[in-house]
C-alpha cells in the first residue's frame, strides 16, 4: 500500500497549486495525487473503511500484485453495497472484490485538466486513475484536485449562482439517519443539507458520516452483537440503533457561501476546509442551492 498524502499534505499541496503564480500546468501529471491508498482483491470491506476512515478519503484503489489497478472502492460503493446486501455478513466477511467497481476509467499523465474534467462529467464519476505506460499506478486525480486548481486558475470567471446546483434535497434534523442515507443512495450524491423551519441550513450529512458509521447499515447484525455503537463521540445502545436522528450525526453550523461570490472563493474553502460542497445562501440567509466538487469540475470543463 502507498502512503496516502495526509490532511496537512493535502493542505500544502492546495497552498502550493494557489501559489504557483502563472505557471500552471495544464497537464494531470501535475496536480494528481502521487500516494494512492490502495488495497488487495482478498482484502475485507472492514479493512477498507479503516483506510478511508484513517486517511480521510473518499475511495481506495483495488491494484493487483504487479501495481496495477483492477478496481476502486468509493463510499458511494461501500454505502450502496451494505444498504442493499441481504446476507448476515459482518463487513470483516466481505472482500473488496465483491463491492468494488471493476470498470476503471484511465489516462496519462499529460492529459490536459480540461479534458478530464470532461471526461469526468461524461463518465459521472469522481475520480480518473492514472497509469504509465505499462498500466502500472502513477496516481489519481480526483474533484478535490480540479477544485484547488480552479481556485487558483480561475479567479473571477464565474460566480456561484453559475453552477450552483439549485433546489438542493434537504432533510430535517428530526428525521431518522436510514431515512437519509437511503436518500443518498437513491439520488446519487454524497451530501444532504440539514435545514430548519425557515430553510436555514443548520448542518450537513454526508456520505463520510454514513462511512463512519456503516455497521449501522447491518442493524441486524449491530443488534445481535449486542456492542455499543460510537456515534459523534457519544455511545448508543445497540436496540436504540433505530432511533438514531440526523441531529445525531450531522456536522453542525456548517460553512456557507452567497450566491453572488466569486466561484474561485468557493473553491478554495472547500480545498482549503477540505469539504466537498458548501450551501449556497441569499441575502437572508436561506437555502437557494449547493456548491460542490462536482459543479466545480463542470466549471473547469468549460473554461475556454
Amino acid at each position: 500500500m502507498f502512503l496516502s498524502d495526509s490532511w496537512l499534505l493535502h493542505q500544502l499541496k492546495v497552498e502550493f497549486l494557489m501559489g504557483k503564480g502563472n505557471v500552471l500546468s495544464d497537464k494531470v501529471g501535475d496536480i494528481m495525487t502521487k500516494g494512492v491508498v490502495t488495497c488487495k482483491p482478498s482484502d475485507s470491506l472492514s479493512e477498507v473503511r479503516r483506510l478511508l476512515v484513517d486517511h480521510q478519503i473518499s475511495r481506495v484503489v483495488v491494484v493487483d500484485k504487479e501495481n496495477r489497478p483492477v478496481g476502486i472502492i468509493t463510499q458511494k460503493d461501500l454505502v450502496r453495497f451494505l444498504s442493499s446486501d441481504k446476507s448476515m455478513r459482518g463487513i470483516d466477511e466481505i472482500e473488496a472484490s465483491e463491492v468494488m467497481s471493476g470498470n476503471l476509467v484511465t489516462t496519462k499523465p499529460d492529459t490536459l485538466v480540461k479534458d478530464v474534467a470532461k471526461t469526468m462529467i461524461e463518465k459521472k464519476i469522481s475520480s480518473i486513475v492514472i497509469v504509465d505506460g505499462e498500466g502500472k499506478l502513477r496516481g489519481i486525480v480526483t474533484k478535490a484536485d480540479l477544485e484547488a486548481w480552479y481556485a487558483y486558475e480561475a479567479k473571477g470567471a464565474y460566480i456561484v449562482f453559475d453552477f450552483m446546483t439549485k433546489k438542493p434535497i434537504t432533510i430535517r434534523p428530526s428525521y431518522s439517519i436510514f431515512i437519509a442515507i437511503s436518500l443518498m443512495s437513491e439520488h446519487k450524491i454524497s451530501r444532504l443539507v440539514v435545514v430548519d423551519n425557515e430553510n436555514k441550513p443548520i448542518g450537513v450529512i454526508t456520505l463520510t458520516d454514513a462511512t463512519m458509521l456503516s455497521d449501522l447499515l447491518k442493524p441486524v447484525r449491530v443488534v445481535g452483537d449486542g456492542k455499543p455503537i460510537l456515534v459523534k463521540g457519544l455511545l448508543a445502545r445497540p436496540k436504540s440503533v433505530h432511533l438514531l436522528t440526523v441531529g445525531d450525526a450531522m456536522t453542525a453550523s456548517p460553512l456557507t457561501i452567497h450566491e453572488d461570490e466569486d466561484l474561485a472563493v468557493a473553491a478554495r474553502l472547500m480545498a482549503r476546509h477540505r469539504i466537498s460542497g458548501l450551501p449556497v445562501v441569499n441575502d437572508a440567509g436561506r437555502l437557494t442551492g449547493i456548491i460542490t466538487k462536482s459543479d466545480i469540475t463542470r466549471a473547469v470543463a468549460s473554461r475556454k
